[in-house]
């Protein structure tokens, strides 16, 4: 679906600081236009030249276009009014596409008409920086990518007014510099007054973003959970199937397989599992609750499980608490059980005493 029959938003790059009057914004939604206080000192000529024509203020107070080649225009005060887009609603839109919540852009430090609108949060830590950038000349928003991306040294997403003005070049700069360039009718669209996110967005951004995590974990050589954003321990669940072997779910999704080579509780010589699994195990064995009688004898393997859950849930939070409440025990922030699928050896059972 296309905004009008012609999505408008070109209009926002053409015009010089994305201000003009009514007779500039031809084909844009009007009600996403405020008035500002100011005047225009030149007007779009009505007459064959196409350009526009000098306002000059009469003694009388009437307002007058001149144009060097066409005929004189009289104006009403009310056609001067400069316009500025609503940016406020347009961010929004855009912000909803990402599925940002309580979104406010900010300008980015000496870059002109370039704002950030907030931080796209896929999968918990992962956030890539959402920018807009009010430019229609390639050459400056090639310059501008890269200046983001020397700013920013992580992927980010910028958005044009046009689609036009994504160029191959430019899609090129880019994803050189760890970029996406969309344009605002590929996220959202205006159905009678209201602007509405496209029906393709959330698929097209959950794709891309799932590249760059993984392209992001590969290089790290480590295996990542999808934790979805916003979740906390508390939604996460872990249960041993086996051994070496626990399901993993959160926020009610699909169970996930997980070894102890995928929690980097392997050792990579002798392929056994590490101390840190059993200290796992044998939470499992207790419900997340661990009476302890000596905290020095397992800090190492406590600190070694946090670390690994840190990691694989991408939670920077300690998920394992120190609790002197009913005695004292190490605690789980999340859920974790299977205690009864384990046949662990009397001797690692000991452990825990």
């Amino acid at each position: 679906m296309m905004l009008l029959n012609r999505p408008p938003w070109h209009t926002l790059s053409q015009l010089s600081g994305a201000r003009g009057v009514k007779a500039d914004w031809q084909g844009f939604p009007e009600h996403l236009l405020k008035p500002t206080q100011d005047l225009a000192d030149s007007y779009p000529c009505l007459g064959r030249c196409g350009g526009y024509m000098d306002v000059v203020k009469h003694s009388d107070g009437q307002y007058v276009g001149i144009c060097p080649t066409c005929d004189k225009q009289v104006l009403n005060k009310l056609d001067l009014v400069v316009y500025r887009p609503d940016f406020a609603a347009i961010f929004a839109a855009l912000a909803r596409a990402f599925g940002l919540e309580d979104a406010s852009h900010t300008t980015v430090d000496s870059i002109t008409q370039c704002w950030q609108i907030g931080e796209y949060n896929p999968a918990a830590s992962y956030r890539f920086p959402v920018l807009t950038l009010i430019e229609g000349q390639a050459e400056r928003i090639e310059r501008v990518i890269g200046q983001i991306a020397a700013k920013l040294q992580k992927p980010f997403f910028m958005l044009l007014p046009s689609a036009s003005a994504v160029t191959q070049s430019v899609q090129d700069i880019a994803y050189r510099n760890g970029g996406k360039v969309f344009a605002y009718e590929d996220l959202i669209e205006l159905e009678g007054n209201a602007l509405q996110v496209r029906g393709t967005a959330a698929a097209i951004l959950a794709e891309l973003s799932a590249g760059w995590i993984k392209h992001s974990d590969d290089a790290e050589g480590a295996t990542r959970y999808p934790t979805p954003a916003g979740a906390t321990w508390g939604d996460i669940m872990l249960e041993f199937t086996a051994d070496e072997l626990v399901s993993v779910s959160c926020k009610g999704s699909g169970h996930k397989q997980y070894s102890a080579e995928d929690f980097n509780m392997r050792d990579k010589k002798t392929k056994k599992p590490k101390k840190a699994w059993a200290f796992l195990q044998a939470m499992a064995l207790v419900g997340g609750n661990m009476p302890i009688s000596n905290i020095e004898e397992l800090k190492k393997d406590k600190q070694a499980v946090s670390q690994s859950l840190q990691a694989l849930f991408q939670l920077d939070d300690d998920p394992i608490i120190y609790s002197k409440d009913a005695g004292a025990m190490y605690k789980t922030k999340f859920v974790i059980r299977g205690g009864d699928k384990l046949t662990i050896a009397d001797a690692r059972r000991r452990r825990v005493g």
